[in-house]
Parts: C-alpha cells; sequence; structure tokens
C-alpha cells in the first residue's frame, strides 16, 4: 500500500458508501473503517431500527472484496474518545483523516441529561483528541471534518461560504470573520464548539483542514452498491434518527401519512447521498495549503420548507401510484415560523452537474426501492418521540412517555403483576404457546356453577358479551364479525372444510392455494392435505418484491391466498394494510385468508382487506388454552354460512350463528378469556409490547456475547424491534440445549432444518412475556452460558485426547 486513509465513523449511513467509493477511487491506498457500533446499538435500545438488518462491518468488507476484487479495506472497532484513536495514528501515519464518529442527532442530544452528556463529551472530546494526535503524529495530514448547516444562524442574510468580511455601523471588517453561529439543541451547540477548536487548530498548530458543512443527507443508494442488499448503507426513518426527508419517503410507501412538526415553514438544506459521498471522497485529493481551514457548504437542495418538501414528495408519490398523505403534528422543536424564512446560501457546489442529482429522480428511485420491501416498514417508527424546549431550564420531554419508558423499565411494577397473576416458577418463553395460565378468580367461579348447567350458560353469554365490548375497544374492525373460535389449529380445519363445501357449488374439483414457504403447519395444514386443494409455495424473493408477486398472483389468479401476518419462525411482521390492499387489486376474487396467531396480542391487526383473520388466545393475550378470535367479514360470513353447522346456537346474536363455538365445551372458557382481556386492556397493549420488546433485546444482546464468546455462528432472524428473538445456527446442532434448559425449566422452542430467507439451519425461538423480570432472563442466560461453556470444555478435552 501507498498510504493509508482513515474513516472514523465509517458504519454510518455516509461513513459506509464513503469507504467503498475511496476504496474503489484509491485501491493502492488502505482503508482504515473505524466504529465502535454506538449508532446500531442506540437505536436498537430505543426501540427502532433501519429499514434493513444491515451486516457487520467485517462481512460488508468481505462481500465488497469478492465483488470488486479488492482487499484495500479493513475494520477496528475502537473508541474515538480513547487513547485507541493516537495509538492507531501514531502506528498507522494516515495522510487522510475523513471525521464522521460524531452523535449527528439533535432529537437524540434532547432526550435528556445522559443523551447531551453523551453528545458532548463524544462530539468534543472526540474532536480534540483526533486534532491532538494529529498535531502530535501527521501534522501534514488532511482532516476532512464533517460539520452541520444547522449551525448556521438563520437572520435573513445571505449564508456565507464559511468567511465573510462583514459591515456594522458603516465599517466593514478588515479581516475575513466566521460566518455567525446559533443553535436551539445540544448536537448543534457542539458541533458550533467543534468549528471553534478547528478553526484554532487550523490557526495555531497550522493543521490543514477541511470543515464540510453538510445538510440533510437524503436516498438509498449510491453507484457503488449496485443494488446489492449487503452493500446497502443503513437507512434510518424513525423520529430521533431519521432524516426528514427518508422518514417522509418510509411514510408514503408504508401508508401511513407524513408527519410536518409545527407550521411546516422551517427551511431545510438537502443533499443526496450519492452527491455527498461523491463530493466528500473528492477531498482525499482536493487537498488545502497548511493552516487552512477551508469551509465548504454541502448543500444543492437550497430552497425547500418542510411543507414544499412535503407536498413535492406527496406529487412524485402519487406519480408512482401511491396514496400519500400529510398530517401536522405539534411543534415539538420549537421551530415553527409564520412564514417561510428566506435567505439565499453561498455554496461551491451551485450548479455542479457532478454532485447534483435531480431531486424528483432520487426520491422516486427511493421509493421504488422500499416498495420491493415495503414489509419491513414498522409503524412505530412514525410516531413523533420527544419535544424540545429552547428555555435554558433544559428539555421538555412529554410526561407521558417519560412516564411509560420508567414503567417498561419499572422492574418492582412487573414483578407486582408477575407475582400476583402469573406466580410460576417455571420460566415459558416458548412463543408457540405461552400457556403459562394467570391465577385468577376462577376458583370461586368454579364453585358457584359447578353442578349447574343454567348458571354455566348463563356464565358463557355474560361473558361472551363482555369479550364483544373489549373486542370492540381494543380492535375496532369495521365491517367485521368478531366471534369467539377455538385456537387457530382448529379454527383452521373447520374453515379449510366450510370452504370446500361453497367453492364446489361452481362444479371446479381443484382449488389454487397461493402462500409463503414460512407458514405454520397448524395453520396451512388443512390446505395441505385435503387433496381438493392445490398449494404453491412462492419463495421470499418472489414475496419481497412487489412488482414479482403482482405477475404471480395475476398469472396465477389463486382462488386462495393464504399468509401470516407475522412468521412463526422468525417474528417478523410480513403482511400490512398496503400489502393486502395490493393482493386485493392484482385477485379480488381471491379468498384471503390472514393468520394472526403469532401476533394476536402484540401487533395492530391490518383490517380492511383481509376476508378472515384467526389468531389464538393462547399465545400473546395469555388466554384460554385451545382458544381463538376470529373477524369475518361481512360478505364473506354471509356467503361462506359457518363454521360450525349443528345450531345449537348459544347467543342470541345472529352474527355469532355458525360462528361462535356452540354448545358442549367448556364454557370457563369464556369466562377466562374475559379476564384476560381486561387484564391486556387494563396494563395497556403499547406498555405490553414495549416491555416485552425491551426485555427481548436484551436478551438478544447477551445471546449474541455468549455464543460469539463459544465461537458459535449464529444471526438473529426476523425485525430488530420485536418480542420474539429468532436465533439461527446452521453449523451447531441446538437440540441438546433445548433439553437441557427443558429439564431446567425454562420452556423454548426448537425448529429443526428450517429454511429462512435463503438461509437453512436449525433455529432457536424466544417469546418474552411482559411479566418477565431481569433477574429470571439472567437465570436463563447463566443457564446457557454454563451449558455452552460446559461443551467447549468437553471439545477441548476431546481434542487433546486426541
Amino acid at each position: 500500500m501507498n498510504g493509508t486513509i482513515l474513516i472514523l465513523g465509517a458504519e454510518g449511513y455516509l461513513g459506509w458508501p464513503l469507504a467503498m467509493k475511496l476504496a474503489l477511487h484509491h485501491p493502492d491506498q488502505k482503508i482504515i473503517l473505524l466504529d465502535n457500533g454506538w449508532r446500531k446499538s442506540t437505536v436498537a435500545n430505543l426501540g427502532f431500527g433501519p429499514w434493513l438488518r444491515i451486516p457487520h462491518l467485517s462481512s460488508r468488507i468481505e462481500v465488497f472484496g469478492q465483488k470488486y476484487g479488492l482487499a484495500n479495506m479493513c475494520a477496528v472497532h475502537a473508541e474515538v474518545c480513547s487513547d485507541e484513536l493516537a495509538e492507531l495514528i501514531r502506528r498507522e501515519r494516515p495522510h487522510t483523516i475523513y471525521h464522521l464518529a460524531q452523535q449527528c442527532s439533535a432529537s437524540y442530544s434532547m432526550l435528556g441529561l445522559q443523551q447531551a452528556l453523551y453528545t458532548i463529551r463524544n462530539n468534543e472530546e472526540g474532536n480534540m483528541r483526533l486534532l491532538w494526535a494529529v498535531r502530535e503524529y501527521v501534522p501534514q495530514a488532511h482532516i476532512i471534518k464533517l460539520g452541520s448547516f444547522g449551525e448556521y444562524a438563520k437572520g435573513g442574510l445571505p449564508i456565507a461560504e464559511g468567511y465573510f468580511k462583514p459591515g456594522y455601523q458603516g465599517q466593514l471588517a478588515s479581516t475575513p470573520l466566521p460566518y455567525p453561529r446559533a443553535a436551539n439543541d445540544i448536537y448543534h451547540v457542539s458541533k458550533i464548539n467543534d468549528s471553534n477548536y478547528v478553526a484554532m487548530a487550523a490557526r495555531t498548530w497550522g493543521l490543514r483542514i477541511t470543515e464540510v458543512m453538510q445538510a440533510t443527507v437524503f436516498g438509498l443508494l449510491t453507484s457503488e452498491m449496485d443494488a446489492s442488499p449487503d452493500l446497502f448503507t443503513r437507512f434510518d426513518y424513525d423520529p430521533i434518527f431519521g432524516t426528514v426527508v427518508n422518514r417522509f419517503i418510509a411514510q408514503v410507501v408504508s401508508g401511513s401519512p407524513m408527519t410536518v412538526y409545527g407550521s411546516g415553514n422551517q427551511r431545510t438544506g438537502l443533499m443526496a447521498l450519492n452527491d455527498a459521498v461523491n463530493s466528500l471522497a473528492r477531498f482525499a485529493v482536493d487537498i488545502p495549503p497548511m493552516g487552512e481551514h477551508r469551509v465548504v457548504n454541502h448543500v444543492t437542495e437550497t430552497h425547500y420548507s418542510i411543507n414544499e418538501l412535503a407536498a413535492d414528495i406527496a406529487d412524485i408519490a402519487r406519480g408512482v401510484g401511491l396514496d400519500p398523505k400529510i398530517s401536522f403534528t405539534s411543534d415539538l422543536r420549537g421551530e415553527s415560523a409564520a412564514k417561510k424564512p428566506i435567505y439565499s446560501i453561498e455554496t461551491s457546489l451551485q450548479g455542479s452537474h457532478l454532485y447534483h442529482t435531480d431531486f424528483h429522480t432520487v426520491i422516486r428511485e427511493s421509493i421504488s426501492l422500499l416498495q420491493k420491501q415495503y414489509s419491513t416498514l414498522l409503524s412505530h417508527h412514525f410516531s413523533p418521540h420527544s419535544a424540545w424546549n429552547e428555555c435554558s431550564d433544559g428539555i421538555n420531554l412529554d410526561p407521558k412517555r417519560v412516564d411509560a419508558v420508567r414503567k417498561i423499565e419499572n422492574e418492582a411494577y412487573w414483578d407486582q403483576i408477575r407475582n400476583n397473576t402469573f406466580p410460576s416458577t417455571r420460566v415459558n418463553l416458548n412463543p408457540g404457546c405461552l400457556a403459562t395460565l394467570p391465577q385468577d378468580r376462577l376458583e370461586t367461579i368454579k364453585n358457584q356453577v359447578n353442578g349447574n348447567p343454567l348458571s354455566l350458560y348463563a356464565l358463557g353469554r355474560e361473558a361472551f358479551n363482555a369479550i364483544q365490548e373489549e373486542c370492540a375497544k381494543l380492535w375496532p374492525a369495521i365491517g367485521y364479525r368478531c366471534n369467539v373460535t377455538t385456537s387457530t389449529s382448529q379454527a383452521m380445519n373447520l374453515l379449510a372444510l366450510a370452504l370446500l363445501r361453497r367453492l364446489e357449488e361452481d362444479g371446479k374439483r381443484c382449488f389454487q392455494v397461493l402462500t409463503s414457504e414460512h407458514e405454520h403447519p397448524g395453520g396451512i395444514g388443512p390446505f395441505e392435505h385435503l387433496p381438493e386443494y392445490k398449494l404453491t409455495y412462492l419463495p421470499d424473493v418472489v414475496l419481497n418484491d412487489t412488482e414479482e408477486f403482482n405477475r404471480c398472483l395475476r398469472e396465477m389468479q389463486p382462488d386462495i391466498v393464504f399468509l401470516s401476518h407475522v412468521y412463526y419462525s422468525t417474528g417478523k411482521v410480513m403482511q400490512d394494510k398496503w400489502r393486502l390492499s395490493n393482493i386485493k387489486r392484482a385477485v379480488p376474487n381471491a379468498i384471503l385468508i390472514l393468520d394472526v396467531a403469532q401476533s394476536l396480542g402484540i401487533q395492530q391487526l391490518p383490517f380492511g382487506d383481509a376476508d378472515v383473520l384467526i389468531g389464538s388466545t393462547h399465545k400473546w393475550l395469555h388466554g384460554p388454552l385451545g382458544g381463538g378470535l376470529a373477524w369475518f367479514k361481512e360478505d364473506f360470513a354471509s356467503w361462506i354460512g359457518a363454521l360450525y353447522w349443528n345450531k345449537q346456537h348459544l347467543f342470541e346474536d345472529p352474527q355469532t350463528h355458525g360462528f361462535s363455538i356452540p354448545g358442549g365445551q367448556d364454557f370457563l372458557l369464556y369466562e377466562r378469556l374475559r379476564q384476560s382481556l381486561k387484564r391486556y386492556r387494563e396494563i395497556g397493549p403499547k406498555a405490553i409490547l414495549d416491555r416485552s420488546t425491551y426485555l427481548a433485546s436484551y436478551l438478544k444482546k447477551e445471546l449474541k456475547r455468549i455464543l460469539g464468546h463459544a465461537g458459535i455462528a449464529h444471526c438473529f432472524m426476523g425485525d430488530d424491534v420485536s418480542p420474539v428473538v429468532s436465533l439461527l445456527v446452521s453449523d451447531y446442532d441446538p437440540y441438546p440445549l433445548y433439553e437441557f434448559l427443558r429439564k431446567k425449566d425454562i420452556h423454548i422452542k426448537c425448529i429443526k432444518h428450517c429454511r429462512v430467507e435463503a438461509k437453512l439451519g436449525h433455529i432457536l425461538r424466544f417469546g418474552i412475556p411482559y411479566y418477565e423480570n431481569m433477574g429470571r432472563l439472567h437465570m436463563v442466560l447463566d443457564t446457557i452460558a454454563s451449558f455452552v461453556d460446559c461443551a467447549i470444555m468437553d471439545k477441548q478435552e476431546v481434542d487433546l485426547v486426541i
């Protein structure tokens, strides 16, 4: 290698595509990619995640090398706020250093004291450590420091590119001065301070520094990615780390309204990702003289207000067949203006065709790419997260959200629920059957109705009416009949037979069923084993490609489309309103069945297009074993007639006749379900989901540590934010571990020889109930670690004998 280029923060949105660009442009140079993984873990801990799961940095480097035949990139895990940075610079002597390793979210910096302090320490201390190390070891090196266009004070004057000669009271400055800065958040204040530090280092120490005042970056692709998902950069669209344009793009693709804060008159500068990366890369050869602090206003779209931005994206979205909406929410940041601010921006990029791709082209490209895997877009990413406060006494977080966060992490609160309602000493983490039954008031009720059939009937009717009311509050479903059925597996048997009865009336004897490769046998099984049904299993590559999926639908014209809302093997949300609506548009005469067994109780159910949704009560609702809830569209219910045909109707409501369980059953099921729904509503669906997800994130992190220490190759499937942890191993048999845990009264799910997302292996699946606590999770993790450690020791002893 003829030299070294160092990129700090190389795993980020800008850092990774910049690294690829530099590696290709400078094949004889060593490109060091330094990152500490903070962004990835912090986004996950906030309950969010990028659009696609991002492979580990070393894996991406390997894929890049295979694709382009280069081996000039290497990854270093290190902290910029430590002596590791100076030691690396001393050892490697880089001639060019890109500094992108900063906490980059204004919203994050305003969440609370700890987040504010982290922003200050990471940004300002990290910057100073870099300047000092360069001064000491490589004073000739060129530092390219990522600043922020948001540092500039917006007072109605033209914004100069860094330095200018202002006038005051009729006099002009004799020397160029920095353009004024002002900020209303901790992040931008830290960037302003950084600008002062780098200016001082150039003036006083003679360092050569290019400070790039970066505007808001948007888009997904750069040319180096070549549409290869393993080379994609992270695309955040949450309210903390997602930039406004990327957030809007994700919202229109998912069918959610674009959320505009306040009046929408705020102005923002923009620059496409590919343009930003191309321009940044040129500074590796465009080097200023020693002692110069060169400032570049990195902005290409200079005129947009947020309202204009939303309107333009809406127009583009309508042009590709979407139905975008815009909603206005409160001014969380205190930035609203009565009208759009007017000022011009000076930039050396003005009029440059090399670094200015057409805005509409990038938006269309981004929408098209997101549409191919829109099911990975999660709606909870779109909710506003926190409010800012311009007063000097600190931030003003939404009290309800603060209380919610405290509640999620309040072990005493959840312990009380577990001790009072779920006191079993067993640890049940099997998401297929979270059947740890609650300790309810059933013994008293049993004594009252035991041996009295009329009392049992009366109790069942009373409980059923209460269940109907609870379901209407929890899952408003206009145009659907909600009924209490048997569990999903049992109800699907009846549904498959009832469908045959009606379909065969038209004289056909063979019926096409379109489904995925990931359905639960209990749901799809009846259709697989009844000879009248012919099934086609679509692979993931088709299901995740909207155009290809639509082509298959139109060509096959299936009689039935059977899909799961959430895959049982991974816990991944696969269907949403937009996708289901797309299916109905493509094949309007097909019967659309949605299996919600894995999502009922933890995900919002996508009503509107599915003809029937069926779920079980013994999973995330912690309700009665063998029970289920089903929603039938009115016209579908009238067409199919019934599931239960003995005409022994328990309830007066004619909409239940033939669809709710008739007589001859355990009538206490209704009372158990009433109590479970009441408890579910009182604790709160969001609190339950957030608590389970919080525990699952911790379990996932610790499992990764334990398995990594043991050298067991693994990967996690499904969504980053989910109560389900789905662990895939290919070269390790997990069944002995599963059995070991079972004997310790720890219950999980083991699925052997499973193919998920083109990967073949075995899955260990953990579903974390909301009432579990950290102490019991630690016990589970310690048990797993002890088994794995013993296995390692046994293997080492065998190796020694050999």
